[in-house]
Order: C-alpha cells, then sequence, then structure tokens
C-alpha cells in the first residue's frame, strides 16, 4: 500500500496545518473503508466537551480487530514505523515547517466515529507531548452529507485577558480562520503547538444515522 503526500499543501498562519488528498490508491481506500470497525467495538466518549466514539491500542478490541483484518494490520504497522515518523518529519521540513527535535519518537493510533447528530470536539491545542497530529478520513464518495458539518475548523484565539484551557474556552472567543471539510481519501496534518486552536462541529444531522469516521495518528516525543 503507498501513501501519497506528495500534493501536500499548507498554510502557517495562524500555525502549520495542510492537506493531502488522495492519500491512498482506490483500491486500499475502498478496503479500509468496508473494514473499518463496527460501532460496536468503539466505546462511548461522552461529556460536555466531546461526543464520539473510539478505539485505541490501550483497549483490548483494538489489537484482535487488527488480526481479523489483513489490510488494516498492514496500514496500522506501516504507519507506525520510525521510518514513516521520519518520513512525516521530513516532509513537514520540506515545506519549511520544521519540528522541534526529539531523542525519541514514538506514535499513537485511533479509530474514532462521530454521529452527524450532535458530534463534537470542543476548541482544544492537543497535549504538550504531540509534535504532529494527521486526520485521515474514512468515507466512500457521497456518503456524507456536508450540511451536516463535520470539518476541522481551525481556530485563531481573539484578545482575551483570560488564560485559554483546552476543551474549555468557549467558540466565541476564536475566529474560525479555515474549514477543511470532511471528504473521502483525505489526510489533515497539523503541528502542535501553544496556539494550534481546532475544533469539529457541533454537528447538525438531527436524527441521522451517518458517522463521521476517521484514523488519528498522534506522532509524539518521547525525550
Amino acid at each position: 500500500m503507498q501513501l501519497n503526500f506528495g500534493n501536500a499543501r499548507f498554510i502557517t498562519d495562524p500555525y502549520p496545518i495542510g492537506l493531502a488528498k488522495p492519500v491512498f490508491d482506490g483500491a486500499s481506500y475502498e478496503a479500509l473503508v468496508a473494514e473499518f470497525p463496527p460501532l460496536s467495538l468503539l466505546p462511548a466518549f461522552g461529556g460536555p466537551n466531546y461526543k464520539k466514539f473510539a478505539l485505541n491500542e490501550k483497549m483490548a478490541d483494538f489489537h484482535p480487530f487488527l488480526e481479523t483484518s489483513p489490510i488494516w494490520w498492514a496500514f496500522h504497522n506501516a504507519i507506525k514505523r520510525q521510518d514513516f515518523i521520519r518520513f512525516i518529519l521530513t516532509l513537514l521540513a520540506d515545506r519549511g515547517i520544521p519540528v522541534a527535535p526529539a531523542s525519541k519518537w514514538s506514535s499513537r493510533f485511533e479509530f474514532a466515529a462521530m454521529p452527524a447528530d450532535g458530534g463534537k470536539i470542543d476548541p482544544h491545542t492537543d497535549i504538550p507531548s504531540k509534535a504532529v497530529t494527521l486526520i485521515f478520513s474514512m468515507c466512500r464518495p457521497g456518503e456524507w452529507n456536508p450540511e451536516f458539518g463535520g470539518g476541522t475548523d481551525v481556530l485563531r484565539a481573539k484578545e482575551s485577558i483570560i488564560p485559554l484551557k483546552d476543551y474549555l474556552a468557549p467558540r466565541e472567543v476564536f475566529d474560525r480562520v479555515h474549514t477543511y471539510e470532511y471528504e473521502p481519501n483525505q489526510c489533515v496534518i497539523f503541528v502542535k503547538n501553544a496556539i494550534s486552536w481546532h475544533s469539529v462541529g457541533p454537528m447538525t444531522g438531527v436524527g441521522s444515522p451517518l458517522m463521521r469516521r476517521t484514523i488519528t495518528l498522534n506522532i509524539e516525543r518521547v525525550a
């Protein structure tokens, strides 16, 4: 399976973030979407600050699921490799977006699904250990209704005398600079820093059974 990031395009205001599309060849992408884990394997993450379902590497069902799907097993193993992490860091450096070095890197992989009916993640910058985040869309062409929203909103904080905290800052204190719409076969890539505010939703598909399905890979500094 070959991943294509050659056409990735970035903006740097208010922070480095970009989009690559298409990332997968058509056959591989269709197979990954078809074998995305069922919602029954993704526990709900509730609460006032986000509404989603997720399955990550620390959960009991994660590796048993991979063992049932050769294509997901292969994809997971490929993007978890150190050479893939180095590839992404080099890609960013070649675009004039250097990432502060670390003596050791690791990564975290997550399947996620957010309901079109009210799914959301409130504004946040991500935890300090994260260096780069990749968000892969997992939907077939025409499957998602763009009127429901679901894009990744790039935010800039307005002037405020109050320190802003992840997931607790109200949306009203931000300007939306750009939205990367939720579309098939793409990857949103951004670099974590003190102002890398972003959010999703809340989505407006009241009564809809649709799910905004994604994979997230977080590249993190170990030391």
